[in-house]
């Protein structure tokens, strides 16, 4: 219908399209009902002018309504944008860089080694038992 038209603007468009119809309609049909009371009709006229005013209010109300279906659904019809690519050969993304020391670091080069910490004693096998028995 409409050449070159993304998909996203269809309901857009078609809303516009019933409302204009349905509004050309109605405005037609009434000044075609004033000719017909100054110049006089049969009941079928009238019943004709009647059907055809009605139809352009129900084509208005499609063109409304579907206006408003169409921006409801906007977002299911509209893609998802193409992923970015990075075309800076040998670059880092900013979430990646090293994070700068805001002080400057000192290493301390201890003077003298350290003597490594003495073991506690193990316990001796043979342990002597006091005669007055077991203890508890």
């Amino acid at each position: 219908m409409f050449w070159g038209q993304p998909k996203q603007a269809t309901s857009a468009t078609m809303s516009i399209v019933y409302i204009t119809l349905g509004a050309l309609i109605d405005v037609w049909t009434v000044i075609y009902h004033i000719y017909l009371d100054r110049h006089g009709a049969d009941d079928t006229t009238y019943l004709w002018v009647y059907g055809f005013f009605f139809s352009g209010i129900v084509l208005m109300a499609i063109g409304f309504a579907l206006g408003w279906i169409g921006r409801s659904a906007k977002q299911a019809e509209v893609a998802p944008p193409p992923p970015i690519i990075n075309t800076g050969v040998g670059t880092i993304p900013a979430a990646a860089q090293i994070p700068q020391a805001s002080q400057p670091v000192v290493l301390a080069v201890p003077t003298a080694p350290v003597p490594p910490a003495s073991a506690p004693p193990a316990p001796s096998v043979g342990t002597q038992r006091s005669a007055a028995g077991p203890q508890r």
